[in-house]
């Protein structure tokens, strides 16, 4: 009787689904805001940073920044003032039902994110050693944090000579902010960023082989720029287990995000790419996952009717002629090129970057990057890595982990 039971409860174990290993839901946030707790934002009166003459510097409160947020559709919202963090025992940290992400932005050779950081850091005498080790006791503390690279190429027109991110590839970020403030704010413009030389950086490490992923964030200071510059302009999408911070910082560490130029309340663009290893027809690996060489890969955008797709490779190389996106709900198939060990998705509208490039860009490139820089780019995912000695995922995967039915 106890073998015929076993016997019918392995049977049965066999036959219900297996628990997915990534299940969860699509996160909308914003991983780089700041408020007035940021010496370069002005707080009114008895602001102890800043003082009246600033006051065209007017800031965000921590609960206002929140606000913003749940108007926008945002589920969760990381304040990063520089080098403070007292946004996290502010009333309004975590108001309107967003889910709040400690942290703050580190001032280094350049700027990195302390992302979970309940504490400041002490970064020794800011060497590419020290650095790494800050990084790894913030990956090991109980915050379970994430070091991440922002704006490397914050005001770059000579990209790599001038990189903002002073540590080059000597100290390896968990991501990089591929998309800081708006790809239509180009250097020299104030508070501006080189995104292409941000991506660039990015895929560096890729091409060295190293799990990093992509976020983006609105690094809004300021009022008067919400309009534009606000909360969740760009938005990072991350998938998570839950609506926690917790599930927030592991889906970042997992690589499973893409970048939207703007949040949901504003009909932000939305892909997602994920892999079929196993060739059985179900596309149940995503980013942050290992396949097998040449797997058949899927592509699915939302909000973007009439701009175009893009698979990216190694060295920064398109995989294939971009293919435009005909309807609400677009899907697109081929497979991993020969030679890849990562592939990117992107959404973007044409801008006559060529064009640009061949009539400015000798007279004007060194003075800025608007001759030759992408500047609609509607979207773009993380990574998703191909391997022949670990084919399969290296996190797990699950069934049907993005909004769409599995196949």
């Amino acid at each position: 009787m106890r073998r015929r039971a076993a016997l019918l409860g392995a049977l049965l174990a066999l036959a219900l689904p297996a628990t997915p290993a990534h299940a969860g839901r699509w996160l909308a946030g914003d991983v780089h805001v700041h408020t007035t707790f940021s010496h370069d934002s002005y707080g009114g009166p008895g602001d102890d940073n800043t003082g009246p003459e600033d006051a065209f510097a007017l800031g965000h409160s921590v609960r206002s920044q929140f606000a913003v947020a749940a108007t926008r559709g945002l589920d969760y919202l990381a304040i990063t003032d520089h080098n403070d963090i007292r946004s996290q025992s502010d009333p309004g940290f975590g108001a309107h039902g967003v889910v709040p992400v400690p942290g703050y932005e580190n001032s280094l050779e350049g700027h990195a994110q302390m992302l979970g950081a309940r504490r400041i850091y002490r970064n020794g005498d800011g060497s590419p050693k020290a650095v790494r080790r800050t990084a790894a006791r913030l990956r090991a503390s109980p915050d379970r944090g994430v070091f991440q690279v922002n704006h490397p190429a914050e005001g770059s027109t000579d990209f790599p000579d001038d990189q903002d991110w002073g540590y080059g590839y000597r100290v390896r970020p968990d991501t990089v902010e591929t998309l800081n403030i708006s790809r239509l704010y180009q250097p020299p413009f104030p508070s501006a960023s080189s995104n292409d030389d941000a991506v660039r950086y990015w895929e560096g490490w890729l091409d060295r082989g190293k799990r990093v992923a992509a976020t983006g964030g609105s690094d809004n200071h300021f009022v008067s720029t919400t309009a534009i510059q606000g909360v969740g302009q760009p938005t990072t999408w991350i998938r998570a287990r839950d609506r926690s911070r917790r599930a927030v910082l592991e889906g970042l560490r997992a690589g499973r995000t893409f970048i939207s130029s703007q949040p949901p309340a504003l009909g932000g663009a939305r892909i997602f790419l994920k892999a079929d290893p196993n060739r059985d027809g179900r596309y149940d690996a995503m980013v942050g996952d290992t396949i097998a060489p040449r797997s058949p890969l899927r592509v699915r955008v939302q909000g973007a009717p009439g701009s175009f797709l893009r698979i990216i490779t190694d060295g920064g190389r398109q995989a294939s002629r971009p293919v435009l996106v005909r309807g609400g709900h677009f899907e697109h198939r081929l497979r991993l090129p020969r030679g890849a060990t990562w592939a990117r998705a992107e959404v973007f509208d044409p801008d006559a970057a060529k064009d640009r490039g061949v009539v400015c860009d000798d007279a004007f490139g060194s003075a800025t990057t608007y001759c030759r820089n992408q500047l609609l780019v509607m979207a773009m995912t993380s990574a998703i890595y191909a391997d022949r000695a670990r084919p399969g995922h290296s996190r797990g995967f699950s069934r049907g982990a993005g909004p769409f039915p599995a196949r």
